[in-house]
C-alpha cells in the first residue's frame, strides 16, 4: 500500500450500478460504524476457523491484533481524540497483523480490506487527507511493534520428543480414541507472556497426588458422571467443547465480549481497551496452564479408567492430546470472566456463571477431573486480576515491546 492515499468520498459515479452502491454502502456500514476493532475481530474469528487453529494459537493472534490495536490509540492520544482518527489507525494495524498471521490469504486481501475500512472511516467522518496520513501511519508503527513481538515471542521453537518424562501410572500418555503420542503445544508454558513475567510466576498448587484418596474419588466421579449423563449436562459439554475447527473458546469469549461492547455503546477507544485486556490475559493464562500441564505430566481420566475401573470406557468428548492438569477451557474462561466482569460490572454474576459452566463442561464430557477444573478457574482468575493490575498501573503506555499488553 503506498504511505500517502486520499479519502475519496464514498459516493457512486453516475453509470454505476445499483449492485455498487449496495456494495458500497454496505462495506460503510460495516467498517465505519461503531467500534473500529469489531469487524477486524470477527474477521480474526473467520480465519481462526478456516485455517484450523487451536486455542493457543487463536489467542495468540487475537492478542496480537488487540493488543496492537490499543497501542495504535494509545500512539494518537497525545494529538488527537478524535474517534474518526482512532478508528483509522485501528484498522491500520488490524489488518497489518492479521496480514502478518495469514499470508496463505489471497495476496492483498486482508490490506485491502484495511484500505477500504479506513477509506470508508474518513469519507463518513470527513477526515483531512493529512489526517488520515497521519492515523494510518500510527497504525502502522504499532503493528510494526506487534509483528517484531510476534516474532520474538517463542511460539516457532521446536520440541524434542526425547525431553518427556519416563513412562509411568501418573505419567500423560496417548489416550484413546485419538491415541497421538506426541502432546498439543509442549512448549507453549514457555512463550513470551504479556502481564506476566512468565508462564511460571503464577501456578496452581501441585495436583491430587496420585492413587491418593483424593484422587481416586475424582476419578470415580468422572466415571459416575459419565454414565449418568443428562440431556442438559451433554448440552453443556457440546457447546464447550471447541477446539480446531472452531472459534475455541478464546473465540467464544470474544463473542461474548463484541455483544458487550455493543451493548453498553462503547466506543473505538474503549472496545479496543477491552479486547486488549480480554486477549492478553486468555493468552497469559493459557501460557502458565501449559506451563503447568507440562510441568506435572498428568495422565487423563480414560487412561486411568480403562486400566482401573471400565476396560470399555469412552467419555462423552474425545480426549484432547496433552496432559491433565488443569484445564485450559477453565484457565482462559476464568481470565477472560475476570477482565470482562471488572469492565461490566453489571454482568458480572452471568460472566463468571459461564467461567464456571466452561470448567463444569469439561467434567461432563469426561476428560478432566473437577481439580483439573477448579485449579484452572482459580489460575485463570489469577491471571485475569494480574492484567487488571498492571493494566491500572500502565494506563496510556503501548502494550507491544513491553510486559504488558491490557493498558
Amino acid at each position: 500500500m503506498p504511505e500517502n492515499f486520499a479519502s475519496p468520498p464514498l459516493t457512486m459515479a453516475a453509470g454505476e450500478s445499483t449492485r455498487q452502491r449496495f456494495a458500497t454502502e454496505v462495506l460503510a456500514r460495516k467498517w465505519a460504524t461503531g467500534p473500529a476493532s469489531l469487524p477486524w475481530n470477527g474477521l480474526a474469528l473467520e480465519l481462526i476457523v478456516k485455517y484450523q487453529q487451536n486455542p493457543l494459537r487463536a489467542v495468540r493472534v487475537l492478542a496480537h491484533v488487540h493488543a496492537a490495536a490499543h497501542d495504535a490509540v494509545v500512539r494518537l492520544a497525545t494529538t488527537t481524540s478524535s474517534e474518526a482518527a482512532q478508528a483509522v489507525a485501528v484498522q491500520a494495524a488490524s489488518a497489518a497483523v492479521l496480514a502478518h498471521f495469514y499470508p496463505r490469504e489471497s495476496p492483498g486481501r486482508i490490506e485491502a480490506i484495511g484500505v477500504g475500512a479506513m477509506l470508508a472511516v474518513a469519507a463518513r467522518a470527513g477526515v483531512s487527507p493529512e489526517d488520515l496520513t497521519f492515523a494510518r501511519a500510527a497504525g502502522r508503527r504499532a503493528a510494526a511493534d506487534a509483528i517484531r513481538r510476534v516474532l520474538d515471542d517463542g511460539a516457532g521453537a521446536s520440541w524434542n520428543p526425547a525431553d518427556r518424562p519416563a513412562a509411568g501410572p501418573s505419567v500423560w500418555r496417548a489416550a484413546p480414541p485419538l491415541n497421538l503420542y506426541n502432546p498439543t503445544e509442549p512448549l507453549a508454558g514457555k512463550w513470551r507472556t504479556w502481564a506476566l513475567a512468565d508462564g511460571s510466576e503464577i501456578q496452581p498448587p501441585p495436583p491430587p497426588e496420585f492413587a491418593s484418596e483424593r484422587y481416586r474419588d475424582e476419578v470415580r466421579e468422572v466415571l459416575q458422571v459419565s454414565r449418568a449423563l443428562t440431556a442438559e449436562q451433554k448440552r453443556i459439554a457440546d457447546d464447550w467443547n471447541l477446539d480446531k475447527g472452531s472459534v475455541t473458546p478464546p473465540g467464544v469469549w470474544n463473542r461474548k465480549a463484541m455483544a458487550l461492547v455493543a451493548q453498553h455503546g462503547l466506543d473505538t477507544a474503549q472496545a479496543a481497551r477491552v479486547l486488549a485486556a480480554l486477549n492478553v490475559a486468555m493468552s497469559d493464562a493459557l501460557v502458565a496452564c501449559w506451563q503447568a500441564k507440562f510441568a506435572h505430566w498428568t495422565v487423563r481420566p480414560v487412561t486411568v479408567i480403562r486400566e482401573q475401573l471400565d476396560a470399555d470406557f469412552l467419555p462423552y468428548l474425545f480426549t484432547p492430546p496433552f496432559p491433565s492438569y488443569v484445564s485450559g477451557h477453565a484457565a482462559a474462561s476464568g481470565a477472560a470472566a475476570e477482565v470482562l466482569a471488572a469492565f461490566f460490572p453489571e454482568d458480572a454474576g452471568e460472566l463468571r456463571a459461564s467461567a464456571d459452566e466452561a470448567a463444569l463442561s469439561r467434567l461432563y464430557g469426561g476428560i478432566h477431573l473437577r481439580s483439573d477444573n477448579e485449579e484452572g478457574l482459580r489460575l485463570g482468575r489469577a491471571v485475569g486480576r494480574r492484567v487488571l493490575e498492571r493494566s491500572r498501573r500502565t494506563d496510556g503506555a503501548p502494550a507491544s515491546g513491553t510486559p504488558s499488553g491490557a493498558q
